[in-house]
């Protein structure tokens, strides 16, 4: 094999420019995991959302992370149902696998999981009350563990790192390739993470359910992780900014804003079964379910959106939902 400056790396960099998908960008969704009654992963609702992403012309798929509450599942039922994901999505569109848990160790089960699974990327953040240097530790750890792109999911939090740090560790670790920027004000930390390490980090990500979406873009991002269930739009408004059409972008994001802004874990699970996507309604950890008022509000506000739905239409409403 041709020699490479990477050291340890040298195996995972060849895989790499050997990857399916050369460049991930754009609206990646974050898909809910759905419970059946007895609280086990619904894994035919699991394949329905990844097929939905599919279908509805968003760019990526990325489970389980915040959204898909990491933080709930078992390690054999995580690892099962990314089988079950991938196959569902059989190369369509690219999938990244979560990979962040309560300790380093898990983190690179996770991760090595995902490399027998043929996951496109792994993404993590860093265990729950470490440190940055614990979290610059397992980044290393997972340049060794998963032979792929890896994406730093950079949260407050979760040991978020400096822009100083990011770059220096991009520099340490070659597969790491993405940076999922979300520490607040996100928009100013995506430009920081541009200024000091853009041209070593092929796609900057933006985060908090997209809402800031516009000058997330603007400040050098050019893809958004949100959860999936308007990520058809948010795919339309990053398609509308790369098009030069930064007013339609604009315009459509303004619309869709109230509802992002009423995003919980069981709104998003609300709307994907109102789409027609989720039959299930399961919730490991329940919320407050919404009332009448809250769903003739969600009603209301879709009316700014509703001509922009091309597939998995809303259904009318019900109070079973």
């Amino acid at each position: 094999m041709m020699a490479t400056p990477f050291g340890r790396y040298q195996e995972t960099w060849f895989f790499t420019m050997a990857q399916r998908f050369e460049v991930l960008r754009g609206l990646f969704g974050l898909l809910p995991t759905p419970y059946g009654e007895d609280l086990e992963i619904h894994t035919g609702d699991l394949r329905a959302a990844a097929d939905f992403c599919c279908r509805s012309g968003q760019h990526g798929i990325v489970w389980p992370v915040m959204v898909g509450e990491f933080y709930f599942l078992g390690e054999e039922e995580r690892v099962s149902n990314l089988d079950a994901v991938l196959e569902e999505v059989n190369g369509r569109i690219p999938v990244v696998f979560g990979c962040s848990g309560v300790s380093v160790p898990q983190a690179l089960l996770f991760a090595q999981a995902a490399s027998r699974a043929g996951a496109d990327a792994v993404i993590a953040m860093a265990p729950a009350r470490t440190d940055a240097a614990a979290a610059i530790d397992m980044f290393h750890r997972l340049g060794d563990a998963f032979d792929g792109p890896i994406m730093v999911q950079n949260a407050g939090g979760y040991a978020p790192l400096t822009g100083e740090q990011i770059a220096r560790l991009v520099e340490e670790v070659p597969p790491i390739e993405y940076v999922k920027e979300e520490r607040q004000p996100g928009p100013k930390h995506i430009a920081e993470v541009k200024a000091l390490a853009g041209d070593r980090i092929k796609t900057i990500f933006g985060g908090a359910a997209g809402k800031f979406l516009p000058d997330e873009l603007r400040r050098g991002a050019e893809g958004s992780m949100p959860a999936c269930e308007f990520g058809d739009l948010l795919t339309r408004v990053i398609e509308l900014w790369w098009r030069g059409d930064e007013a339609g972008a604009r315009d459509l994001h303004r619309r869709l804003l109230p509802l992002i802004n009423l995003e919980n874990h069981g709104f998003v699970r609300y709307v994907l079964k109102r789409r027609g996507v989720l039959k299930s309604s399961g919730e490991r950890a329940p919320i407050q379910a919404l009332d009448e008022a809250d769903r003739r509000e969600i009603s209301t506000l879709l009316e700014a959106v509703q001509e922009e739905i091309e597939t998995f239409p809303f259904e009318a409403e019900s109070g079973s939902w």
